[in-house]
């Protein structure tokens, strides 16, 4: 084994997955909810702006607070002030679940990912998530997925309040587990966020483009992250859907 410890990106490196925040069905089946677990009455169309208007109010004041270019929010403040009245730690959760299997279209992992962490595992080493994510909606994806078990720690952007490319989020990993450069690699599916991340902390990277990103488009977003072939080594996986067998 070539590292000593590979963090993972989540959303389109592990696990491929769809989302439509979009859709009126899912706003339309809110409605129906909130009025039925909070009393809540509102309409489709009202839920979705509000919605939207709360996410960027509660960013910006985030961003106020923390400093960060890149901030993340607990999704649970916007939902929280959607109800305006007491919610339990256990029906948010049950809220935002909700919300979020509505809003899904996909969950699978990609091919050979169940077979390659439990080769690292084997091998004696460390996997830990490093993921823009909401903790809200990840946990159970985690379960339903069967990939919690991979994992010696779990760094969710939601609970930290800044996100990938932020140093400070995969440098806080770095130093809770005393992690050494050299020993380390980054692996995700967005260059900015992922190998941004990578550059960010020194240490070496893998991209898997799961999204059949050009290699102008990937030589555009490297410029954009400061990469000059020299800062970190770069393994990219042009693989597909089968990016992952190439990981190790």
């Amino acid at each position: 084994m070539k590292y000593k410890n590979y963090i993972f990106d989540l959303y389109g490196t592990l696990i491929d997955i769809h989302t439509d925040e979009n859709e009126m069905m899912l706003w339309e089946f809110m409605v129906d909810y909130l009025k039925e677990h909070f009393g809540t009455i509102t309409s489709a169309t009202k839920l979705k702006s509000d919605y939207a208007k709360i996410c960027a109010d509660e960013t910006a004041k985030l961003a106020d607070r923390n400093g960060s270019a890149y901030p993340e929010i607990k999704i649970e403040w916007v939902w929280q002030r959607l109800i305006d009245c007491d919610c339990s730690d256990d029906e948010m959760r049950a809220l935002c679940v909700a919300f979020r299997e509505k809003s899904r279209k996909k969950l699978v992992c990609y091919k050979n990912v169940h077979k390659v962490l439990s080769e690292i595992k084997s091998a004696g080493s460390h996997i830990y998530l490093l993921s823009n994510a909401q903790r809200l909606f990840t946990e159970k994806e985690l379960d339903d997925t069967g990939l919690t078990e991979y994992f010696d720690d779990i760094f969710i952007s939601s609970d930290m309040g800044i996100k990938k490319p932020d140093a400070a989020f995969i440098n806080s990993l770095m130093k809770k587990h005393g992690l050494i450069k050299s020993e380390t690699v980054m692996v995700g599916n967005e260059i900015k966020a992922d190998i941004g991340s990578a550059i960010a902390a020194g240490v070496d990277g893998i991209y898997l483009n799961t999204y059949h990103h050009t290699p102008e488009e990937l030589d555009a977003d490297l410029a954009d992250c400061g990469y000059d072939n020299s800062n970190i080594e770069l393994t990219i996986i042009d693989d597909g859907d089968d990016c992952f067998k190439s990981v190790i």
